[in-house]
């Protein structure tokens, strides 16, 4: 636990130099503010763009609209900076040498993975978690809050699960393909693949997309029970990448 812990800090101290942490947090504090600020403005500026003789109805912008904008930030915005900020971990220690120094000390290299997935995971965890408190906040006070708090809890779990999924899997990749852009390509192709394959809907209740799919109903009131398929699913895939990226690593030959 000694070597973990060190490993831990050692990720603490390398995110605090480069700003990644700083950068995640900050990124994810804007999504939480400006997913309600959007809802609440849009009318105005439907209203504001729209040319002489034509008239844009907008609808009172509601709760619910707010929710849309939260999620579609998250996997849009949120998730690309998530999958950026994280795509150069493992590949730059590689590149650099970094790891032959820690290796070279008898370090197991699964600690390597595990400290990586771990403290990833909290910092992904940490952000999403400010990122919803701000924007149930600013929605409360823009529109109040008339659904049930479990049922909003229950709907951000599920990007918090497949966010976690996107974080092993770009462990994976970095591992296999020692640089940026591959890791990059890894992952996009990861998600493209799921994207295909969901055109069916009998297949995409099994994948992890369906995580980030229709957050907004769960909200309404549909049945939590339709995702426990997906989250045991995508639980399945972490692990997984996880011991792929061990194994992987351990064959390599570094120097």
């Amino acid at each position: 636990m000694k070597i973990f812990f060190s490993l831990i800090k050692k990720e603490l101290i390398e995110n605090i130099r480069t700003k990644k942490m700083l950068g995640l947090l900050l990124l994810f504090i804007f999504i939480g503010f400006i997913s309600p600020l959007t809802a609440k403005l849009t009318p105005q500026i439907l209203q504001a763009i729209a040319t002489d003789g034509i008239d844009i109805k907008a609808n009172t912008p509601t709760e619910i609209d707010s929710w849309v904008q939260f999620f579609k930030n998250v996997k849009q915005t949120g998730m690309l900076g998530l999958v950026i900020l994280f795509s150069t971990q493992v590949t730059n220690e590689i590149q650099k040498g970094t790891l032959i120094n820690l290796l070279s000390k008898g370090l197991p290299r699964y600690q390597v993975i595990i400290s990586k997935c771990f403290f990833n995971t909290i910092m992904w965890i940490f952000s999403y978690c400010i990122c919803f408190l701000v924007a149930f906040g600013y929605t409360k006070y823009f529109f109040g809050n008339t659904f049930p708090i479990e049922n909003i809890l229950m709907a951000v779990f599920l990007p918090l699960i497949f966010g976690i999924f996107l974080i092993s899997l770009e462990i994976l990749g970095s591992v296999i393909t020692e640089n940026v852009i591959g890791t990059l390509l890894f992952v996009t192709g990861g998600v493209v693949i799921q994207f295909l394959l969901s055109l069916k809907e009998e297949i995409v209740k099994y994948m992890p997309i369906a995580l980030i799919g229709k957050n907004v109903d769960i909200i309404k009131g549909i049945v939590f029970n339709d995702y426990f398929i997906p989250i045991f699913t995508t639980c399945g895939l972490i692990i997984i990448c996880i011991i792929s990226s061990i194994i992987v690593l351990n064959k390599k030959e570094i120097s």
